[in-house]
């Protein structure tokens, strides 16, 4: 008897039995997620949300964590790695750092069981998941590059009559085990490789959104889709503008530091890698009495960007309007 978790957000159980007869790549089980990155790992099991204030209302998102700027001796070379900074002190992430590799299937697939039955099939048949080229394990060293929860996607044509997961390996894909061949080009975009046996919490009662499914070397696993990072004239990722907020020191234990985010998902100048800022309440104007940023015209509970010039580093997160 075949036995893997389902995954998890999605389905909310476990499911264990006979699946349907394996097609393609073998199938080796799920990914174990305990030599990820801290950021990439949840907390007592749960990935929680987070909020932000954003034109006066909360946007939900999940926090994948942060870079901070890379450090440097008087010669140059880097003694702590990081995201690097412009002559203005600001952060930026060139799209030559991104890495990995995950491969989306533009022709599709042929179905093959037409119904998932969690209690005795491994995954679907309905839909062909992406192939991701790495995991985001844990890293030592300072210098060593920090984990990003980014990849290039790549569209790989002319695999639509090959049966929906069967493909469960980049390397037998590129190898030429299905036939097609990769488009030109590729784009980057967030997506963070998750554990499959963690709950993924709601990011509010409404929202829809849930992890997906991929694949890595044959192993099942779950990622959070921050959807795609579009890249500028000088080949670095576009950010979004972000600052957070901590309390004063002696403030009571009701303040805690708050997000600013200059835009929601959804909206124009939205972007999953935010270029955060941080900056100090005062007891007169607490962490908790901001509604959001703005420039130049200012509400009295908006902050001022331009006022705000101490850079933390890069932030990543998940946010959606669905």
């Amino acid at each position: 008897m075949k036995c893997a978790l389902g995954l998890a957000a999605a389905l909310s159980v476990v499911g264990c039995g006979e699946s349907t007869d394996e097609v393609g790549d073998k199938y080796q089980g799920a990914v174990d997620a305990t030599n990820f990155d801290t950021k990439f790992r949840a907390t007592s099991g749960t990935y929680r949300t987070t909020t932000a204030m954003v034109k006066g209302a909360k946007v939900p998102f999940f926090n994948l964590g942060q870079v901070a700027t890379e450090r440097k001796d008087d010669k140059g070379a880097i003694t702590t790695a990081g995201v690097p900074v412009d002559e203005a002190g600001r952060p930026y992430l060139p799209a030559s750092r991104v890495s990995a590799t995950s491969y989306d299937f533009a022709d599709g697939c042929r179905t093959g069981k037409p119904e998932f039955d969690f209690r005795n099939d491994l995954y679907p048949e309905t839909e062909q998941w992406p192939l991701f080229t790495a995991l985001p394990l844990t890293v030592t060293g300072n210098t060593t590059p920090p984990v990003l929860p980014l990849v290039k996607v790549a569209a790989w044509t002319g695999t639509g009559g090959q049966q929906c997961n069967a493909i469960k390996d980049a390397a037998s894909l590129t190898k030429g085990a299905f036939g097609g061949a990769a488009g030109e080009g590729t784009t980057v975009a967030l997506r963070a490789i998750i554990d499959l046996t963690a709950l993924v919490n709601k990011l509010s009662p409404e929202s829809t959104y849930t992890s997906k499914g991929g694949w890595y070397r044959g192993l099942q696993l779950a990622y959070l889709e921050g959807g795609a990072v579009p890249v500028d004239e000088k080949g670095n990722l576009k950010v979004m503008d972000g600052v957070l907020v901590s309390p004063p020191t002696g403030a009571p234990a009701s303040e805690t530091p708050a997000y600013l985010f200059a835009a929601a998902p959804g909206e124009e100048g939205w972007s999953p890698v935010v270029r955060l800022r941080t900056f100090t309440a005062t007891t007169a104007k607490p962490a908790s009495s901001y509604t959001g940023l703005c420039v130049d015209a200012c509400a009295p509970t908006e902050l001022d960007l331009a006022t705000v010039n101490r850079y933390a580093g890069v932030l990543f997160v998940v946010g959606s309007n669905q």
